[in-house]
């Protein structure tokens, strides 16, 4: 039976969201489907109502669910479902906290949780390991000039980097791979699409709910094809911007238009 961590940092309710989100991104609920009520969510999961109605009904409001009066809540069909997807290549000075220390900026990360998971079909997937491995979820709050700007969490498998929790994880993962472990990222293949706030990272990020960000997604190499990490940053609307050079469309690696890219 899916359990959930009551003694976690993160809220009850928002546990079940990302559990609920996961079903709907990997596909195991397709669009229409009609999925448990209040009252089987609560049976299964072991929460309150209350719970269980907060959890969907932010699931509504980012428009995953959709609630039909006298008939329940189905899997909504994604609406303009673009995103856009890029390989980066990846040096010490592109990253984003070398980019702002550059400009005069204090840049640093809060960890707020570290703990092993089973991976989800489509954490597994990225990392191209086994449905429910253990992996390392690693969940940060990152701060320019003392100001909340994004939220951060990182799935990456504990025989990668045996002990690697054990560090001093407010510094750069990428220096901790590359000076502890010989593990030097070399490219990303990244997307990027806007996504709705809900309540805790609107909390976390000291914006409003419902305020636009942006999601960005990372699978992250080395030398070899098997992916070393994968990373979701949720970053503000009003501290962030990309740029796409549309005169010249080789720099557009692909552009996703399909059912999966909600």
């Amino acid at each position: 039976m899916p359990m959930l961590k009551k003694d976690s940092f993160i809220p009850l309710y928002y546990q079940l969201k990302e559990e609920l989100k996961e079903k709907i991104v990997s596909g195991e609920w397709e669009p229409e489907t009609r999925i448990p009520s209040i009252r089987e969510l609560c049976g299964t999961y072991d929460i309150s109502t209350t719970t269980a109605k907060q959890a969907i009904s932010e699931l509504v409001h980012e428009g995953l669910l959709y609630s039909v009066q006298g008939k329940g809540t189905f899997v909504s069909v994604p609406q303009w479902p673009m995103e856009y997807k890029e390989t980066t290549y990846i040096t010490d000075e592109m990253r984003l906290a070398s980019r702002i220390r550059a400009l005069g900026h204090e840049f640093w990360a809060e960890v707020l949780t570290i703990d092993r998971v089973a991976a989800s079909n489509l954490v597994s997937a990225y990392l191209a390991i086994e449905d429910d491995s253990e992996v390392l979820r690693i969940r940060r709050l990152k701060k320019v000039d003392g100001i909340p700007m994004l939220i951060e969490t990182t799935f990456i498998s504990p025989d990668v980097a045996i002990g690697i929790e054990e560090a001093d994880l407010s510094r750069s993962l990428f220096r901790i791979l590359r000076d502890e472990y010989g593990i030097v990222l070399k490219r990303s293949d990244e997307t990027f699409r806007p996504v709705f706030l809900g309540s805790l990272e609107a909390d976390l990020l000291g914006q409003s709910v419902g305020a636009l960000a942006m999601l960005n997604e990372r699978i992250s190499y080395a030398e070899s094809p098997t992916p070393i990490l994968y990373a979701k940053s949720l970053i503000r609307g009003d501290m962030c911007k990309t740029y796409v050079d549309l005169t010249n469309m080789r720099k557009v690696k692909e552009m996703v238009v399909n059912a999966s890219s909600f």
